[in-house]
């Protein structure tokens, strides 16, 4: 028998995956990560920052449903794909709560970007984000009540609706490289992190580390590692940043 006819999908893991319904990122990134034998099979929650003055309340409000159909899946780990919504206390503690409501293992981006920085030794760092300023404030705040100081941060807005928390997709390579490596070249930063899940990150991050020789994390990157990790996976990914590349 053939290695093709063999193969069994998620035959290592299936990691469910739950963003924003506005999410385009998220999961292609994961996909782009995941091994073979690993699947990922994602669930929406309805973000509608027009409809709603709370848009990330609302969203929240949908987790039962959300998470019912997800867990229809049968996935081994939940990795929970929205870092404002995240970015609140101790993330271990909301990671614990969305676990017991769903029975299964799961992380969120938050949690995970403070993981990545712990395994760094990263006390100070550039945060870089394609948030309007309130966000980029509130993840200030979540930053210093776990221990880490922001000493920069930075929003690149290449697009008019992005205030609105739309088309946060659309922020080049190019631009976000340049911007992280002048901020992450700063004397006094450990390490750089680019926020949120739904900005693409992966062509960034070794082209950041090369230029400042520090490490760098991100929402998806830190995220795919960590629900990887609670799945029991530790395989390394080459060519995407030092996080992924010790296993």
């Amino acid at each position: 028998m053939s290695e093709k006819t063999a193969r069994v999908y998620g035959a290592k893991a299936r990691m469910a995956l739950m963003v924003p319904s506005t999410n385009t990122v998220a999961e292609t990134e994961f996909w782009r990560l995941a091994a073979d034998g690993l699947t990922v099979h994602t669930s929406r929650m309805p973000f509608f920052a027009d409809r709603h003055a709370r848009p990330f309340d609302a969203m929240e409000s949908e987790l039962p449903r959300v998470i019912e159909e997800m867990n229809s899946a049968e996935p081994d780990v939940i990795a929970y794909g929205c870092t404002a919504s995240s970015a609140k206390g101790d993330p271990r503690d909301y990671e614990k709560a969305l676990s017991g409501k769903i029975g299964k293992p799961t992380v969120t981006a938050a949690g995970a970007l403070l993981a990545a920085l712990r395994v760094f030794g990263a006390k100070r760092i550039a945060l870089v984000t394609p948030y309007p300023q309130e966000i980029n404030d509130k993840e200030r705040r979540f930053f210093a009540e776990n221990n880490i100081e922001v000493v920069e941060d930075e929003s690149i807005i290449v697009d008019s609706d992005a205030p609105a928390f739309k088309n946060m997709h659309s922020v080049p390579t190019n631009v976000l490289t340049e911007r992280a490596t002048a901020l992450g070249s700063r004397k006094d930063v450990d390490a750089v992190v680019l926020s949120c899940c739904d900005m693409p990150t992966l062509d960034a991050i070794p082209a950041i580390e090369e230029a400042i020789g520090k490490p760098v994390t991100s929402s998806v990157q830190a995220l795919f590692w960590s629900a990887a990790r609670a799945a029991g996976i530790g395989d390394p990914v080459p060519g995407r940043g030092q996080l992924l590349a010790g296993g």
